[in-house]
């Protein structure tokens, strides 16, 4: 499977694999262990059989999700799945080892795993070939890494060969009729000639009529954008890491030592003017390149250091004092630190300040503060440690008409604008297909009267179009036929319009080698589907079985 994804869909898609893979999500929550029992009554798991694993014992959960994960890493070559889509693929490899067990499936041999191994992503190459040195790679990551031990790797390795070959059994040849086959090889293999008229959505001016009478209609129903939602009222003392750059320079020794521990931070500047240098055996000495910037990394970070003790020091005096908020003794207090508090302007969650970006970063623990919890840990900045300080919560209300006017003016013309955008769009599809049925020289005449920007595109086919070539517009071919015009897709900076000005069909018969390859595709996607659909059902019927009755 993953070698075929490999090999014809790398350039399309290369999550078709999980597609197939995860076409049937049932909700699933494994119960992994239970809470201590009290007293002497010790822990009392309740049993969640699954094709012979118990679920409700924290071993066996763990070890089944451990393999799924780890299989659809090797499959991936990254950590592709999680959530209810990685519970529901381990489930699935359950249930395929039981058909295999059910079948009297023999354990795969040596080899049978060997050539199984040279199929996954995770140790191919760009081309999808096999590469030695990242399958040598993870053999060392093994060696180190406490997540997962060679046995554990073994062991789904043999499991995903012998699910390999069960996969084959459950979703049969993946049979496909030659009508399917030629629709395929229509949509991937014509031969197009498009033209591409664009509409600038900044330079589209029309007249709007903006009165208050409109606005404050558009007002009353969209009342519910402009609504001002509960929010608290802030400010911060802010440790800037420039206060606490340390006062001397760092020693050579220092230098080297942070150099050594960052080295891929401080890549060698390239002289362009040197060509072809000499190979060289010797180790090159790149630190006097980068010297200077190594010393300002190692300066900042010290002063990062500093101004992060700074802070954390500053809330623990703050508990210790046990002050309150908006007291005359946090006054007192910030008086005696020199850090005043500087105010922040009221604002929901989801629209922090401008000149405060970073506060979108902190909405969790911003949450928790309130009048008993009125300061926040130390938090970093770019530049700086800031610590919240919490002063009240602002209740929400629905502001007048006039207080939002500028907002709902702007919204109106917005809006109307775009509707206007959209006519535009329509009128413009009418014309140009008029145009199109006397020819692509009248297209572009009347496209450019209109001041659209015409761009033209030819001989290519879906399979390998032109870079340039925006995505709306390949989505658009695919339900136009020659001399049609497709309607204005309009984005946020333009509208699109499509035109097909030709279309040659590929070689429909067997014997173009396209008809072979589709074949094979729609075959293996087929099979997949029907392997998928089976174990799902498997899953489902399995789990039902431990689910409690509700009377």
């Amino acid at each position: 499977m993953i070698t075929w994804i490999q090999r014809t869909f790398q350039r399309h898609t290369k999550l078709v694999f999980l597609f197939l893979l995860f076409a049937i999500t049932i909700p699933f929550v494994f119960t992994i262990g239970a809470a201590p029992g009290i007293g002497k009554a010790g822990n009392k798991v309740k049993e969640q059989m699954f094709f012979g694993v118990n679920l409700g014992k924290e071993g066996d959960a763990r070890r089944v999700m451990g393999d799924g994960n780890l299989s659809a890493q090797l499959k991936a070559g990254y950590n592709a799945i999680e959530g209810a889509q990685l519970q529901q693929y381990a489930l699935q490899r359950i249930a395929g080892l039981a058909v295999a067990d059910e079948i009297h499936l023999p354990a795969p041999t040596a080899d049978q795993v060997a050539k199984y191994v040279l199929t996954l992503r995770a140790f191919q190459d760009q081309t999808g070939q096999f590469d030695q040195k990242r399958y040598a790679a993870f053999g060392d990551a093994l060696k180190t890494d406490s997540s997962f031990t060679t046995a554990d790797v073994n062991r789904v390795l043999r499991d995903d060969t012998r699910l390999s070959q069960v996969g084959q059994v459950i979703g049969g040849p993946g049979y496909v009729l030659p009508a399917d086959i030629k629709q395929q090889l229509i949509r991937a293999e014509s031969n197009w000639t498009v033209q591409v008229a664009t509409l600038d959505y900044a330079t589209f001016t029309p007249t709007l009529v903006v009165t208050d009478e409109l606005l404050k209609k558009f007002h009353t129903e969209n009342s519910f954008r402009y609504e001002v939602p509960a929010r608290p009222r802030f400010s911060y003392v802010e440790f800037k890491a420039a206060e606490f750059m340390p006062p001397g320079a760092p020693t050579e020794a220092e230098l080297r030592a942070f150099y050594s521990a960052n080295i891929a931070s401080f890549p060698a500047p390239i002289d362009t003017t040197k060509k072809d240098p000499a190979p060289t055996t010797s180790p090159v000495d790149n630190f006097p390149k980068v010297r200077a910037q190594v010393e300002t990394a190692l300066r900042n970070a010290a002063a990062g250091q500093l101004a992060s003790k700074a802070a954390n020091d500053f809330t623990v005096a703050l508990f210790e004092q046990k002050l309150a908020a908006n007291s005359t003794g946090l006054t007192a207090f910030l008086t005696a630190q020199r850090r005043p508090a500087v105010a922040i302007t009221p604002f929901s969650p989801d629209f922090p300040p401008a000149n405060l970006p970073w506060l979108a970063s902190y909405a969790e623990p911003i949450s928790r503060l309130s009048a008993e919890r009125f300061f926040s840990d130390p938090l970093p900045t770019a530049d700086s440690i800031v610590v919240l300080l919490w002063h009240e919560s602002l209740s929400g209300y629905q502001p007048t008409f006039i207080e939002v006017r500028e907002r709902v003016a702007s919204d109106y013309k917005e809006s109307e604008k775009r509707k206007l955008f959209s006519e535009r769009g329509r009128a413009l599809h009418t014309q140009l297909q008029a145009a199109a049925k006397t020819g692509s020289a009248n297209f572009t005449a009347i496209a450019a009267n209109a001041k659209l920007e015409v761009k033209s595109f030819a001989n290519f086919t879906l399979r390998t179009p032109p870079k340039d070539l925006p995505s709306t517009a390949l989505s658009a071919l695919q339900n136009l036929a020659p001399g049609e015009v497709s309607a204005m897709t309009a984005t946020a900076e333009q509208g699109l319009i499509v035109y097909a000005q030709d279309k040659k069909l590929p070689d429909l018969s067997p014997a173009n080698p396209r008809y072979a390859e589709l074949q094979a595709q729609l075959m293996l996607f087929t099979a997949g589907t029907n392997q998928n659909s089976y174990l799902g059902s498997l899953v489902e019927s399995e789990l039902k079985k431990s689910t409690p009755v509700t009377p």
